[in-house]
């Protein structure tokens, strides 16, 4: 079944000829995507994730200059680590919740609307 949906990058055309569902395959690569992008996160701590995600965020929000990009990035990274701590930290107040787990949720919102804005 999998690879029926392999075909699909041999492009549009080819695809609906071989009776590929373009949308269905869009969805099983996301999910995919999503899955591993988590299951990465889980194994290389939250840290490497906001080093992953700031470069993009800041691409998506507008900044196309390398120093720029790379600055925002920082910035979007410590953000969003520093919010994510402060929300794990008063959610359930006597107990605290990783910052991890705030900062996959916060950040993977953030580029699925920035996604959706394009």
């Amino acid at each position: 079944m999998i690879a029926r949906y392999v075909r699909c990058a041999l492009g549009r055309a080819a695809s609906i000829g071989l009776g590929v569902s373009e949308w269905q395959s869009r969805v099983l690569l996301l999910l995919v995507a999503a899955i591993l992008t988590g299951a990465a996160t889980v194994l290389a701590r939250p840290l490497s994730f906001v080093g992953l995600m700031g470069p993009h965020l800041a691409r998506l929000g507008g900044f196309r200059k390398p120093v720029a990009q790379a600055y925002a990035a920082a910035l979007i990274g410590a953000a969003l680590m520093v919010l994510a701590d402060w929300i794990g930290r008063t959610i359930a107040f006597p107990w605290q919740v990783p910052a991890g787990l705030f900062s996959t949720v916060i950040g993977g919102a953030f580029y699925a609307a920035l996604l959706a804005r394009r």
